[in-house]
This record gives structure tokens, C-alpha cells and sequence, in this order.
């Protein structure tokens, strides 16, 4: 059995936060959310038949561009949060050891 770490503080709440993600993450309601996200980031467009000027059109291309960035960034923030924990929680229970440093 390998030996448990101890993390730091700052270590340990990005543990508890990743963790409570990831059970969020795998909720019902949230895959329906994480659904909307993935269409916005990556399948966000105006139709421009859909709009009374090229003024408009771009505003509104605009905001799709700037609204599908915010989703993406999103999405990846949470996954990185939940892989952040996933290394935390190794770390913490003996898995990853640290290497020795030699001089």
C-alpha cells in the first residue's frame, strides 16, 4: 500500500472543488447543460438571411463569436478542474510520487 501525502491547503480545496464537479458533471440536469455549452461553442452561427443589414449580421456574429468562446472556455475550465482533481486525489493517496531531486 503506498503511503498517503499530505496537500497543502490550496491543494486540497481545488481536491473538494474538482470532486464536486465531477459529481456534477455526471448529474442528469448537467448533461443536458453540458449539451447546450458543446452546441454553443461549437456549432454557433447567424444566418444572415435572418438579419436587415450587414451591420446587424456582424453584431450579431459578434456576440455567437464571443458567446461560443465563453462556453468553450467554460468547458474546459471544468475539465480541467476534474482532471486537476483526479491528479490531487493521486497525489494524495500515494500514487504519484515525487522524484527525488539529485545534484
Amino acid at each position: 500500500m503506498a503511503d498517503q501525502i499530505q496537500l497543502n491547503a490550496q491543494e486540497e480545496q481545488e481536491l473538494q472543488e474538482g470532486q464536486a464537479l465531477y459529481e456534477m458533471s455526471r448529474s442528469p440536469g448537467f448533461l443536458v447543460l453540458q449539451k447546450w455549452l458543446e452546441d454553443m461553442a461549437y456549432h454557433a452561427w447567424v444566418d444572415p438571411r435572418a438579419t436587415s443589414s450587414e451591420k446587424e449580421w456582424m453584431w450579431q456574429e459578434l456576440n455567437a463569436f464571443h458567446g461560443a468562446n465563453l462556453a468553450k472556455e467554460l468547458l474546459e475550465r471544468l475539465q480541467k478542474a476534474v482532471s486537476q482533481a483526479e491528479y490531487l486525489q493521486k497525489k494524495k493517496s500515494g500514487e504519484i510520487k515525487r522524484p527525488t531531486m539529485r545534484f
